[in-house]
């Protein structure tokens, strides 16, 4: 009887975004292969975060492509902050972290996350990990430097709430699938 169970299993697997899938639907080398094209885009071919030449690293839920060190600053960060993951092929991908990476994008995540703004306080490269790590809870968590955006009869709110959705944080909590992908499409249409 416990045999039976078992052949009644289907291996899922859950993306870093926390979707589901059924592991035999996913084609896992279509969603690589979707990624490299993404990813071999000019804009996204040079960190989003310091500007160094050549991405290995990206942070799934930030929509952003890294060089390896800045990925490792990423992963200091916490999961709750960012979800780092490799784009090199060790990590597969699922259809929705593909898209979320073609959604934002490094370009996009310039407008999102003020990085033209944040490049002026980029530290210098031979700064202590703590002032790195500063840096990067600056622009991602606090969001220190995403833009102003005008919305109705002169108030003002800043791009960084709307931002916030992004990561699922808009009310201070890891929000649910449904929650994070109805604040994304709110998101964009504010910005």
């Amino acid at each position: 009887m416990s045999g039976q169970k078992c052949k009644n299993k289907v291996a899922m697997w859950t993306s870093k975004l926390g979707k589901q899938y059924r592991k035999d639907e996913v084609d896992f080398d279509a969603a690589k292969a979707e990624l490299d094209k993404i990813r071999n885009q000019p804009e996204n071919k040079r960190c989003a975060d310091c500007g160094t030449q050549g991405t290995v690293w990206s942070s799934v839920n930030l929509g952003v492509f890294t060089c390896m060190r800045c990925g490792s600053f990423h992963r200091a960060l916490g999961t709750h902050i960012s979800k780092p993951k490799g784009c090199t092929g060790t990590y597969r991908w699922s259809p929705d972290e593909v898209e979320q990476m073609k959604a934002i994008g490094n370009n996009r995540a310039k407008e999102l996350y003020g990085s033209v703004e944040a490049m002026k306080h980029l530290p210098a490269p031979d700064a202590s990990h703590e002032k790195w790590l500063d840096f990067f809870r600056d622009k991602y968590e606090q969001r220190r430097w995403a833009p102003l955006k005008k919305h109705g009869a002169g108030s003002v709110q800043q791009t960084k709430q709307a931002s916030k959705v992004v990561t699922g944080d808009l009310l201070g909590f890891h929000a649910t699938e449904e929650r994070q992908a109805f604040c994304w499409v709110q998101s964009v249409a504010q910005c």
